[in-house]
C-alpha cells in the first residue's frame, strides 16, 4: 500500500488538485486496528487505494496530526477509516471490516457517492496495455483478401489471379523479440512520462511547502506584534493608574490638611454691624470702635468685657483687679502674636496696642517679679495645659480620622514610660533592596517589620513616629522601613499596592500584613507574633 507522504494540509490540497477522494486512516495499537491494516495492505483494497480515484493518508492514535485532525472532526474513533470529499465532509466512516469483499464493497460505494467511475490502478493499466499489445502482435497477419466488418471476417476472392498481389511474409511480421523489444520501449516510455509527472508534482509540492512555511512565518510575526502591543497597552495602562492613585493620594492629603486648617483654625470675632449696606474693603487693621478682650485665668476660666477701643490698657487692668479673683501682682500677656504687656503699656490705648476688634488676653499671677510656678493646678501648669490643650486635641484628631485608636489614657502612661524606653538603642532601620535579604537573615527568628513608605504619603509621616516609639517598646522586633520609590523590584516582589504597608516576617517567611496607618492593627500584630 503506498500512503501519501506528507502532512494533512498538503495531502488535502493534493486531493482537491487531482479531484481524488481524501483517506484519513487513524491507526491504533490494539487488535482491531492490527486486523484493519492487514485488509487493506491485501492486493484486492490495494488496488482500489492505490488509484487515482483515492489520496490516502495513515496517521497514528493520540500524534500531532490525530490532534490535528480531531479538531475538524470531533471524537474520531480508534481504528477508522475517513473517505471525505471535495466540500470537506465525510462521504463515509469505516470503524470495522471484517473480510476483504466487504471492505471492497464499502470502496466501491464511496466511488458512486463522490461521483467518480472506478479505475484501474496505473500499474494494472500498463500491464494490461503491454499485455494488448503483445497479443495483438503475436497474431497471425491477416490476408489481403479477407474483409473484417462488424466481428465478421469474409474471404474475398479476386476475378483475376494474375492481378493479386502477394507482399513478402517477412515484411510485414516481426519476431517475438522484436514484439518484446517494442513493448518494453513503450512500457519505459509510460514509466519516464510518469517519473516526470512525478517529479513536477514534487515540485508543486514543494513550493506550496514553502508558501505555507512564509504563510506561517508571517501569522507568527503579526501574532508576536500584537502581543508585544498588549504588553506596551497594558504597561501604559499600569502606569496611567499609577500616576492617577498618586494623584487621589495626593488630592486627598490636600483636602485633609484644608479640613484639619479648617477645623483647628483660631475664632474670629466679629465686630457688631452697624450699617448694613456694603462698603469699602476695609484694610489690614479693623475699624473698630469697640475691643472685645477675653480674660483667661490660670485656672482655665474664661471672662469676656467689652471696652471702647480708645479706652487705655489701665482700664482693662482695674477691671481685672474689681471683678477677678487673682493676687495683688499679675500681669497681662498675649499668645498671639507672643507679648507681654509693662507698664509702660498702660497709657496706650486698646487700638494702639492692636486689641481691636477682639483679642484673648492672659492673665498670670507674679511672685517677686516672676511668673509664680507655686499655684498648684490652677497655677502655671494650668496655664501650660490650657496652652497646649489645642495640640492635644489636633492629635486627638488625626488619631480618629486615621484608624489609630487608643485614649488620653495610653497617651499619659506612654509619656510616663518615655524616659524608660528612650534607653532602649532599638530604632527602625532604614533598607535597600540590595541588603533587605541579609536583615531578614540576620533577624533569624525574631519577628521584623517592615514599612514600605513613600515621602510623598502623609499618613506615612504620620504613622512613622509611632512606629519609632513600638521601635522603643519592643526592643526584641526588628523594625525596618523601604521607601517604595527607589525600590520600585522589591516592591514588585511583595506586591506592595498601597502606601503604608507593614508586612511582618519571621523565619524570613510571610506571617501577615497590614495597610494602611492603623498604629492599633500594627501593636495587635506584634504583640501576637513577637
Amino acid at each position: 500500500m503506498r500512503w501519501f507522504n506528507g502532512g494533512i494540509a498538503e495531502a488535502i490540497a493534493f486531493s482537491k488538485t487531482k479531484g481524488a477522494v481524501f483517506v484519513v486512516y487513524i491507526e491504533g495499537k490494539d487488535e482491531k486496528s492490527q486486523q484493519i491494516t492487514k485488509l487493506i495492505e491485501t492486493a484486492e483494497v490495494t488496488s482500489k487505494l492505490d488509484t487515482d480515484n483515492f489520496v490516502a493518508v495513515k496517521i497514528e492514535a493520540d500524534s500531532v496530526p490525530h490532534r490535528q485532525f480531531s479538531e475538524f472532526y470531533n471524537q474520531t474513533p480508534v481504528p477508522s477509516i475517513y473517505f471525505i470529499g471535495k466540500n470537506g465532509s465525510p462521504i463515509k466512516i469505516i470503524i470495522e471490516a471484517t473480510d476483504v469483499s466487504t471492505l471492497t464493497k464499502e470502496l466501491n460505494e464511496v466511488l458512486n457517492k463522490a461521483g467518480i467511475t472506478p479505475t484501474a490502478s496505473p500499474s494494472q493499466g500498463a500491464a494490461s496495455a503491454s499485455q494488448n499489445f503483445i497479443t495483438a502482435e503475436q497474431a497471425p497477419p491477416k490476408p489481403d483478401n479477407v474483409v473484417c466488418d462488424n466481428g465478421v471476417c469474409v474471404l474475398k476472392r479476386d476475378p483475376e489471379p494474375d492481378q493479386s498481389i502477394s507482399a513478402p511474409a517477412g515484411d510485414q511480421t516481426l519476431t517475438a523479440e522484436e514484439k518484446m523489444e517494442r513493448a518494453k520501449k513503450l512500457l519505459e516510455a509510460k514509466r519516464e512520462e510518469k517519473e516526470r509527472q512525478e517529479k513536477e508534482l514534487e515540485k508543486q509540492k514543494e513550493l506550496e511547502r514553502r508558501k505555507m512555511g512564509q504563510e506561517v512565518q508571517r501569522m507568527k510575526e503579526w501574532q508576536e506584534d500584537q502581543e508585544l502591543k498588549q504588553l506596551r497597552e497594558e504597561r501604559e495602562k499600569e502606569k496611567r493608574q499609577m500616576r492617577e492613585a498618586r494623584e487621589r493620594v495626593l488630592a486627598q492629603i490636600a483636602q485633609d490638611k484644608a479640613e484639619r486648617a479648617a477645623k483647628f483654625s483660631p475664632p474670629h470675632y466679629s465686630s457688631p454691624i452697624t450699617d448694613p449696606t456694603p462698603g469699602p474693603s476695609t484694610s489690614s487693621k479693623p475699624d473698630s470702635n469697640t475691643a472685645r478682650l477675653q480674660f483667661k485665668m490660670p485656672d482655665g476660666s474664661t471672662k469676656t468685657q467689652d471696652f471702647p477701643s480708645s479706652d487705655k490698657l489701665i482700664s482693662a487692668v482695674n477691671y481685672v483687679k474689681a471683678n477677678l479673683n487673682v493676687s495683688s501682682k499679675f500681669s497681662l500677656s498675649t499668645t498671639f502674636p507672643r507679648r507681654q504687656f509693662t507698664e509702660n503699656d498702660h497709657e496706650q490705648t486698646l487700638a494702639e496696642l492692636e486689641l481691636t476688634p477682639n483679642a484673648v488676653i492672659l492673665v498670670l499671677p507674679l511672685n517677686h517679679g516672676a511668673v509664680s510656678t507655686n499655684q498648684g493646678a490652677g497655677g502655671v501648669m494650668g496655664f501650660v495645659y490650657s496652652l497646649l490643650t489645642p495640640l492635644f486635641g489636633i492629635l486627638n484628631f488625626i488619631k480618629l480620622f486615621l484608624g489609630f485608636g487608643g485614649d488620653s489614657a495610653q497617651g499619659e502612661s506612654s509619656q510616663g514610660s518615655s524616659s524608660e524606653a528612650s534607653r532602649r538603642s532599638n530604632s527602625v532601620q532604614s533598607c535597600s533592596q540590595y541588603n533587605f535579604e541579609n536583615h531578614l537573615k540576620t533577624a533569624g527568628s525574631k519577628l521584623v517589620v517592615v514599612d514600605f513608605f513613600a515621602t510623598w504619603c502623609g499618613p506615612c509621616k504620620v504613622i512613622a513616629p509611632e512606629l519609632e516609639r513600638m521601635a522603643k517598646e519592643f526592643p526584641n522586633v526588628v523594625f525596618l522601613k523601604v521607601d517604595v520609590d527607589q525600590n520600585s523590584d522589591l516592591t514588585r516582589q511583595h506586591n506592595v499596592t498601597a502606601m503604608p504597608t507593614f508586612i511582618m516576617f519571621k523565619n524570613r517567611r510571610e506571617l501577615t500584613r497590614i495597610q494602611g496607618a492603623d498604629s492599633y492593627g500594627i501593636r495587635s500584630a506584634i504583640q501576637r507574633y513577637k
